[in-house]
């Protein structure tokens, strides 16, 4: 459906860009770079500390692999580069390992514009829910754990919701009826939206408003339109990017 879309839309060379950068392939591996950033800066920030300030689908993901048997930390790395292994297969396969690396500064200044977009749309709401859960935050983490936490669920929150569920609602729908693909792409992302607000309210951590589900519900389909049209990579730069602005505005 992208490909299809930015053929007719698009110069020859943003057709390059756009069909390259959306390859799983390039997603993570530009997603590395936000790994490293987060990964080193929650051992730096929590370095003398017994408790940590994980990201809840950080820590969700983790279980489901403990679940599967990988309970070492350093397997996650390990899991993290067979997908990444797999995903060059597939781009191999489809042809998108073309990409230069300087797409990768782009796609963040692409993400940027579209975290922008994000805030604008969200408006007057977002002042009454999003940034109030970071700020609720205040007394028990520095401006640089909050930061740090951002771009975790820029990360982990894509990961989870976009790039696992959405894939796997899509294909399960796929294999089970047939037909068009972007029917099952646009219910798949319907159904990871609802479940991606109700996850910010397991465990008590913040009271349940139907204002702040329909918000979160609302930038979780934009998101998921976002990963269908443009990959996990634009995906999780738009959610990390977005958050921390919401923290340093």
């Amino acid at each position: 459906m992208a490909g299809k879309l930015t053929e007719k839309l698009l110069p020859a060379a943003l057709q390059v860009y756009f069909n390259q950068t959306r390859s799983h392939f390039f997603g993570l591996l530009s997603i590395l770079f936000l790994l490293v950033i987060y990964e080193s800066g929650s051992a730096t920030i929590y370095a003398d500390q017994q408790i940590q300030i994980r990201n809840s689908a950080e820590v969700m993901i983790e279980r489901m692999l403990w679940f599967a048997g990988i309970r070492n930390n350093m397997l996650l790395w390990v899991v993290y580069l067979l997908i990444l292994a797999w995903a060059f297969w597939l781009a191999k396969k489809q042809n998108l390992l073309s990409f230069k690396f300087v797409y990768i500064p782009y796609s963040i200044f692409e993400s940027t514009l579209y975290a922008l977009l994000l805030g604008l749309i969200a408006g007057k709401l977002t002042e009454r829910t999003s940034f109030l859960m970071w700020q609720s935050q205040e007394e028990l983490t520095t401006m640089g754990a909050k930061a740090t936490l951002a771009l975790g669920a820029g990360i982990y929150e894509e990961l989870l919701f976009r790039f696992i569920l959405i894939s796997l609602f899509s294909l399960i729908f796929e294999k089970l009826a047939g037909g068009k693909r972007t029917v099952y792409d646009i219910l798949a992302v319907a159904i990871s939206a609802i479940l991606f607000s109700g996850f910010h309210y397991l465990g008590g951590r913040e009271a349940f408003t139907f204002e702040s589900f329909i918000f979160r519900f609302y930038a979780g389909v934009i998101l998921g339109m976002l990963f269908v049209l443009r990959g996990i990579g634009v995906t999780s730069y738009t959610h990390a990017i977005y958050n921390l602005l919401l923290i340093f505005r």
